[in-house]
């Protein structure tokens, strides 16, 4: 494809002859779009009056001229006049992404989308000019949607996914897209990718609509899961903090008894979740080695959080094994967190980065938000006598991912985590503002009768 001088996808850029121009008015680069966008001569007056709603004829057409004049000074004659008309000469990336949609190169059209139309930019003086940016960027990416639509449905499976990802990204409350996801996760035989896709989808949807997934959704993960809905919707359900609920659905899933031990571990039945996770891995055939090195690791934790450091560390080490063992990233990945963990308390901060620094490469590498979370925190906790300006930062990644899991609890514990970081670096003000979030969301998890820990008794996971 090539190089165009103007670009509107994301922050607008212009260029000249390769070297960035500097156009002096933002009206400059509102003129530039709308001609951009129009693929048609534009007569002056609708111009003016639309740059410059507030002025009479006479000074909008004299602005107008004055802009005009600049903007061919910085790019070079790309706006042309015939009349009492103007026409865009300079090729756009707009001009370029629709010309390529229209000859069917998708795979092109898709790559020079690089945001939205004019992202970050307005006119504080004209409201009809950002009606109309309103109007085309919803318009624009619309046809880039529907590029990646197709191309989801069209291409080989891993670059599908991809697209589709995309698309997911682009526009996060269309549950096309979230479908669209799912359905290839399931296609390649990912079941966990399939299920946590439609946990995302449940999470978006009831943080910014308020609303459940349709029946179309709900029926195409109750099949790609391959049991019953009941077990997904114990894990959705813990996800929001309703674990009464979660506890209900699990059990007439007839789930593992690991997942019911995560609940009462959430809930501080830590003696409760010890009996469950025994009973667990107990239940397991012997070459089930990820499966048993993921409740190694959580018993782990339980251990630790009931105050048995030799159990803790026997099971922390038993899991890392099993899950080398297994070849199974997401099982080793989860080892290295929790032996992080046990080591950031026995004051080997050392083998602490070493272990959950391995956790994060993992969680990188699969992609996979819960269990970058988790490594982030119990790395930024690691980090804090040593780097608190990176603690900071890991921990607000972590809470980031733990909101955009929709994990409420968690949530509101990287609430409380950022805030002690923030008043150790002395930043009070931000330390309580945290602190106010992190109690309102804990105020609403869990059902009456409950045993309700305290948000700090989350601090790692």
């Amino acid at each position: 494809m090539a190089r165009v001088p103007i670009r509107l996808f994301g922050p607008p850029r212009i260029e000249r002859d390769g070297q960035a121009a500097h156009v002096d008015t933002k009206k400059a680069i509102a003129l530039l779009a709308y001609l951009a966008v129009a693929r048609r001569p534009a007569a002056r007056d609708e111009l003016a009056a639309l740059l410059w709603p507030e002025s009479d004829q006479t000074r909008a057409r004299s602005a107008l001229r004055r802009t005009l004049s600049a903007l061919n000074a910085a790019v070079g004659d790309g706006v042309a006049s015939e009349g009492d008309t103007l026409t865009l000469a300079a090729k756009t990336d707009v001009g370029e992404f629709r010309r390529l949609v229209a000859s069917d190169r998708l795979v092109d059209a898709a790559a020079v989308y690089d945001g939205d139309f004019l992202q970050g930019f307005s006119l504080k003086d004209s409201a009809e000019f950002d009606d109309w940016q309103s109007a085309t960027t919803a318009t624009l990416r619309r046809e880039y949607t529907g590029v990646l639509a197709r191309l989801a449905r069209e291409s080989e499976t891993d670059d599908a996914i991809a697209y589709a990802r995309r698309w997911v990204d682009a526009d996060p409350l269309d549950e096309d897209a979230h479908r669209a996801l799912i359905r290839l996760h399931t296609q390649k035989g990912d079941r966990a990718a399939a299920v946590r896709q439609y946990k995302e989808c449940v999470a978006l949807l009831e943080r910014h609509l308020g609303v459940t997934p349709t029946d179309e959704t709900k029926e195409l993960i109750g099949s790609s899961d391959g049991s019953n809905l009941h077990e997904l919707m114990g894990d959705l359900l813990t996800l929001q903090g309703r674990y009464g609920e979660a506890e209900r659905s699990y059990a007439l899933a007839a789930s593992p008894a690991g997942k019911i031990a995560a609940v009462r571990q959430r809930v501080g039945d830590y003696e409760g979740a010890e009996r469950l996770y025994a009973d667990a891995i107990e239940a397991l055939r012997p070459d089930e080695y990820a499966s048993r090195a993921r409740l190694l690791a959580e018993r782990s934790l339980n251990a630790h959080r009931l105050k048995r450091p030799d159990d803790a560390g026997r099971f922390a080490s038993a899991a890392l094994d099993e899950a080398v063992a297994s070849h199974d990233d997401r099982a080793i990945a989860q080892a290295h967190n929790v032996a992080g963990v046990l080591a950031t308390h026995r004051g080997d901060i050392g083998a602490a980065r070493e272990h959950l620094e391995a956790s994060v490469r993992l969680a990188e590498r699969m992609s996979d938000p819960v269990a970058m979370a988790a490594a982030l925190n119990n790395l930024a906790s690691a980090l804090r006598t040593e780097d608190l300006d990176r603690a900071q930062q890991l921990a607000q990644r972590a809470l980031e991912l733990c909101a955009s899991v929709g994990d409420r609890h968690r949530e509101a514990a990287m609430h409380s985590n950022l805030a002690d970081l923030l008043r150790a670096a002395g930043r009070t003000t931000e330390a309580e503002r945290h602190l106010r979030l992190s109690a309102a969301i804990f105020a609403v998890i869990g059902e009456s009768g409950e045993l309700q820990p305290e948000i700090w008794m989350l601090t790692e996971w």
